[in-house]
């Protein structure tokens, strides 16, 4: 991007990073220019509260100038107070002029938007912009639609009352922000501890579990595995209610679950659901393959009781929608078929569930009859009427070793954190309970539910999301489940958080939802990685269980510390459609090692998916330019021991191990071979050939081993931990 400078009165100024610059207002003037018509404060003291040329509070590299615009905001001035300004003549919006940039100095968190008025025409939605940075310039930036005809724009201030300061308000051909926002991690400052990632596995498993055994097997290694896969650990199995036979209303991408009885006289058949569990045991068999232990949770969860205990016959849901459809006199009968499936599982697969989930999106109306879908309402008292039995059900059995209760599932975090003060209100309901579940479709109560939930000693999970309502393109739909995942991390606290769709129909360019993608309609049943596979792998190869999620200072960042406090994980999410520049500071680390950056973006043509890089930190920050809707994951050594950055010294070169890789940085040219030893000296694992500059996957259980090299005539040995 080319530099150019420009004259300001007989001032001359070099500061700006764009291409092509249309200054509106750079305020040097102590009066209006005559390209404004009119300017309007917000504030309830009028103008008396603002100065349109003021000395810069504080002069730096976004902004040097020498005067400003002051607003002060008052704490009963209107939500929105800002600066709106009037043009005398339109201007046209082309590609060379289509971003608006706001200058922004302040001393508060507070958001701000810019907005913009079309002659003749109606404002623009409110663009709220959070920006945590304080007593620094921030360059705002507003995208105008090309061809609009610009007469009146604004800069509004939401929250804090306060001091705030406008400058260099220009129209650019740029849309990449010049400023840098800081991002301070602090270690002391912990939150949850990682338990794992996952998914259910209905409908995606009722369909591909019919596919051939080399492709289930190739699904499932890419689901579990922790260096090249996704690393998940959690699955929800759904328990199939089945409908009745004679009905012909169900999806046809695997929404028809089967049941395991026909009717209350029937007996249990266990033949039923083949293709989820075919899934299922792969799932377990690639995990362990992989990874040398089963750290798999499962959870058995109900959409829908069978057809035959409901009160409409459907399983798909009630006449009403909004009426519990369980009848009343087989809440028994249905906690008892809950325990027999999970106890034959247990008892004659060697699969245990750790937790049966009654119900599923309970708070949902639209569960009706002759839907698409198993789906029941229940109210929260009828939720707990079914907890209670489902309690003596795993009791009676004597299956509470290895199972326990989890609720409620319900579709809106709003109405799960509802349910469940309900529960408490109950007096006899959480203790029967060991894990809080609930999905994020909608509601904003993430706060509170985390603070219920560690107030009352029980577990939370994140059980199901997903894309649902959200328009615009594939792409902005998959950014926008990244940027949930560190919504719910961070305000829900949730230690475990698991999509909805795993597997899905359709193709990686128009299937937000699915992480895997087949056309199901094609017998040779066709299976590649959706770009949300590359997405999600961002987070769950990196964060991995037992990290624990530390403070930062940024909304759209995750950062995480492994269990012995030698690894730092930085996950950054950009939806925008724009550049965003970043300052990280890492002080409050030491001996910091090679850094392994990895980036996805979203636009399957540009061909980006958990590239690697590898870099060096120079002293104890780095600066960073995340690109438009990408996620970028950095691993960092931390607090790397002193007699190894000595050995480096005297060695010419190290080693470490990272996440299932072993990284080598030798000044040796030639190949390398690495030996691998137990703790007892027994010779594990040998490569040969390995580079001396780059990275090698290593497949090893948990544990201790020693990692050893030759470069020259001396010998580097590490010892490693394997998790």
């Amino acid at each position: 991007m080319k530099k150019i400078t420009f004259a300001l009165l007989s001032l001359l100024f070099s500061t700006s990073l764009f291409a092509v610059d249309n200054i509106l207002l750079d305020f040097e003037l102590g009066t209006v220019p005559s390209t404004v018509s009119s300017w309007l404060n917000y504030s309830n003291a009028g103008t008396s509260a603002s100065t349109w040329s003021i000395a810069n509070p504080q002069t730096d590299a976004v902004n040097s100038t020498l005067n400003c615009y002051k607003i002060t905001k008052q704490s009963g001035d209107p939500y929105w107070t800002g600066l709106e300004v009037n043009l005398v003549s339109p201007i046209i919006i082309t590609s060379t002029n289509q971003y608006l940039h706001v200058l922004v100095y302040k001393n508060t968190t507070s958001r701000i938007a810019l907005t913009y008025t079309p002659a003749g025409g109606t404002q623009s939605p409110d663009a709220w912009l959070s920006n945590s940075t304080t007593g620094a310039w921030i360059d705002y930036v507003l995208n105008i639609p090309t061809g609009t005809s610009l007469k009146t724009f604004a800069i509004k201030i939401a929250d804090d009352p306060g001091n705030y300061y406008f400058d260099q308000i220009m129209l650019s051909d740029n849309p990449a922000s010049i400023s840098r926002t800081p991002v301070t991690i602090d270690p002391a400052i912990q939150s949850q501890i990682i338990e794992g990632w996952g998914a259910s596995l209905c409908w995606w498993a009722n369909i591909m579990g019919g596919f051939s055994d080399s492709k289930i097997k190739t699904i499932c290694d890419w689901i579990t595995d922790p260096v090249n896969g996704l690393n998940m650990n959690i699955f929800r199995f759904n328990i199939g209610g089945g409908d009745d036979p004679t009905h012909n209303h169900m999806r046809t991408d695997g929404g028809a679950m089967p049941g395991y009885k026909a009717s209350l006289a029937a007996p249990y058949d266990w033949t039923q659901d083949a293709n989820q569990r075919k899934i299922l045991q792969q799932l377990i068999a690639s995990r362990v393959a992989k990874t040398g232990v089963n750290d798999i949770q499962l959870v058995g969860f109900s959409n829908s009781p069978p057809y035959w205990m409901t009160r409409s016959g459907c399983s798909a849901g009630s006449v009403e929608g909004n009426v519990t459809n369980l009848r009343s006199d087989m809440f028994d009968e249905f906690a008892d078929y809950l325990t027999e499936v999970a106890k034959y599982y247990h008892d004659n697969l060697g699969i245990s569930f750790n937790y049966l989930e009654p119900f599923n999106e309970p708070d949902g109306a639209w569960w009706k009859a002759y839907g698409n879908q198993e789906g029941c309402y229940f109210s929260d008292n009828d939720q707990m009427v079914m907890i209670r039995a489902l309690y003596t059900k795993l009791s009676a059995k004597n299956m509470l070793s290895y199972c326990q209760i989890t609720a409620n599932d319900a579709n809106q975090i709003d109405n799960g954190y509802n349910s469940v003060m309900a529960y408490k209100n109950a007096g006899d309901i959480l203790a029967k309970m060991a894990l809080i579940s609930v999905h994020t479709y909608g509601g904003s109560k993430r706060a509170e539910l985390a603070l219920f939930a560690k107030g009352n000693g029980k577990k939370l999970w994140q059980s199901e999301s997903g894309p649902i309502g959200i328009s615009g393109t594939n792409e902005h739909n998959i950014m926008v489940m990244s940027d949930r995942i560190i919504t719910d991390m961070r305000d829900l606290k949730c230690s475990a958080w698991n999509d909805w769709q795993i597997g899905g129909d359709g193709g990686a360019t128009n299937n937000p939802w699915a992480l895997i993608v087949s056309t199901y309609s094609n017998n040779l049943n066709p299976i590649s990685k959706g770009i949300a596979f590359y997405i999600r792998a961002q987070y769950s190869r990196y964060l991995k269980a037992g990290y624990t999620l530390i403070n930062n200072s940024a909304d759209n960042v995750l950062t995480a510390i492994s269990p012995d406090a030698t690894e730092l994980v930085i996950v950054i999410s950009n939806q925008a459609t724009y550049t965003q520049k970043y300052s990280f500071d890492l002080s409050k680390f030491s001996n910091l090692g090679k850094v392994q950056q990895i980036r996805t973006r979203v636009q399957e043509s540009l061909g980006i998916k958990n590239s690697v890089t590898l870099f060096n930190i120079t002293g104890n920050s780095f600066t960073y330019d995340a690109l438009s809707e990408s996620v970028t994951t950095f691993v960092v050594p931390i607090n790397q021991a002193p007699a190894a950055v000595n050995e480096v010294e005297k060695n010419l070169g190290d080693m470490y191990y990272s996440n299932g890789v072993i990284h080598t940085n030798f000044t040796n040219d030639q190949p390398i071979n690495i030996s691998i030893y137990n703790t007892i000296g027994q010779l594990i694992k040998n490569y040969g050939k390995v580079s001396f500059c780059g990275i090698q996957p290593v497949y090893l259980k948990s544990g201790f081993y020693i990692v050893s090299t030759k470069i020259g005539n001396k010998t580097i040995s590490r010892k490693i931990e394997v998790y």
